[in-house]
């Protein structure tokens, strides 16, 4: 082909296939790409590439074994033809001149029915139309470029905060929703469960709709009943029929902390219609029985006495506590410290699914390594193969034992 003119014959298949050599094989795009720099500059060549997506994004995760067909593993062919910038200009002709007859040549070589062009002009364009024709979703793309994975942001790395279960705008119970999902957060009977125990922790307090065969949880928060009056001052279940449960605390030097069990049955100022009054008293003593024991209830409140005061003249009247000051500033001070546990017992929760996190992510490390070694060495045992076939032997044997593979030929 070197000695052509202008007006060349065409060489056929056959003397194609005399005339192809290895310039370059390999494994992965990666080596390819390494092989492009240097030597090649001068040099017009023409590649067979058998890749994946896997490959072309450095995915060494196990195949998913439910599917039939695993699309990230599927191998497909394609075709590279690459200019040097200080190739020959004469050459460059005689080589677009052959490009039908050498793809013909490589086409009944290789193993598949399909073999998709890319013009090589830059790593990145030729990464980028590959993993375009394999199907890789763009938000992969950043990954996908480069064969790296996104680095992490900020948000992800950041230290405890315990605004992510409870904020000012939410109670802690709808802020778990959004964090954790519905299906992921606890039950009436589990949120009981812990309003009952002392330190239980993180709720102190749940508001249940009318049931006679369940505890349907309406809204639960872990502010205490400054929180819960606060939410029924607003009017936010002005509407609603539901009943409620509070564990309230008291502290002080001399008797360290005090709770107790407050019932509430609550209809709002707007809720007068007759079913409404029906489901209430239909569902008030399944209800009382299903909550269970209690210090006393607070019944038929307007949400404009929803104070503090409240809960400590009833307790007063309905509690032996002649042994201590039951005030609002006990109670406030009950309210501090609880508070401080809660964000206490949400960072040993952070603590522990970190410690447990970190536990599985050096499991898949190692099990990543291991399988990045059995892959290397199933490439090893192909690049030694290959580093001692000609052209011909070498592209029927690509895409073999499903491993990727490419040759770079020079005419």
């Amino acid at each position: 082909i070197t000695d052509m003119t202008d007006d060349f014959a065409k060489m056929t298949e056959f003397e194609i296939s005399m005339a192809a050599k290895v310039f370059a094989c390999g494994c992965t795009f990666d080596e390819l790409k390494k092989s492009l720099v240097g030597d090649s500059a001068k040099k017009v060549l023409f590649g067979i590439l058998v890749t994946s997506l896997r490959e072309m994004t450095n995915d060494y995760s196990e195949p998913d074994a439910t599917e039939e067909k695993d699309e990230k593993s599927s191998l497909a062919a394609f075709s590279l033809e690459y200019e040097g910038g200080n190739a020959d200009s004469m050459e460059v002709k005689k080589f677009k001149g052959h490009l039908d007859v050498i793809g013909s040549f490589c086409k009944k070589n290789v193993s598949f029915d399909e073999i998709h062009h890319v013009a090589y002009s830059a790593a990145g364009d030729a990464r980028s139309r590959i993993l375009e024709q394999l199907g890789a979703p763009e938000s992969n793309g950043e990954r996908n470029r480069e064969g790296k994975s996104p680095q992490p942001t900020e948000e992800s790395n950041s230290k405890f905060d315990p605004s992510t279960y409870s904020d000012t705008d939410k109670t802690a119970y709808y802020r778990a929703i959004e964090v954790f999902g519905a299906d992921n957060v606890p039950s009436g009977d589990e949120i009981l469960q812990q309003l009952r125990q002392p330190l239980g922790f993180p709720y102190n307090w749940v508001l249940f709709e009318p049931s006679q065969k369940e505890l349907v949880v309406k809204d639960a928060g872990s502010g205490g009943v400054m929180e819960l009056t606060k939410l029924l001052q607003e009017e936010k279940y002005d509407d609603c029929v539901l009943f409620g449960f509070v564990r309230l605390s008291f502290s002080a030097d001399e008797i360290g902390r005090r709770q107790f069990w407050v019932g509430l049955e609550w209809k709002g100022e707007n809720c007068f219609g007759v079913k409404a009054m029906r489901k209430f008293r239909e569902c008030c003593g399944p209800m009382t029985r299903m909550v269970g024991d209690r210090s006393f209830t607070l019944s038929n409140v307007a949400a404009s006495e929803m104070r503090l005061e409240l809960f400590v003249e009833n307790v007063k009247r309905n509690c032996q506590v002649n042994d201590f000051k039951v005030t609002v500033e006990t109670m406030k001070n009950a309210h501090v410290e609880e508070q401080n546990e809660i964000k206490e017992y949400w960072k040993k929760y952070e603590d522990e699914r970190d410690a447990e996190a970190e536990t599985k992510r050096k499991a898949e490390e190692k099990r990543l390594r291991s399988r990045r070694e059995k892959i290397e060495s199933v490439r090893d045992s192909h690049r030694s193969r290959w580093s001692k076939m000609g052209v011909t032997e070498l592209l029927g044997d690509l895409g073999k034992d499903d491993v990727c593979g490419w040759v770079l030929m020079e005419f």
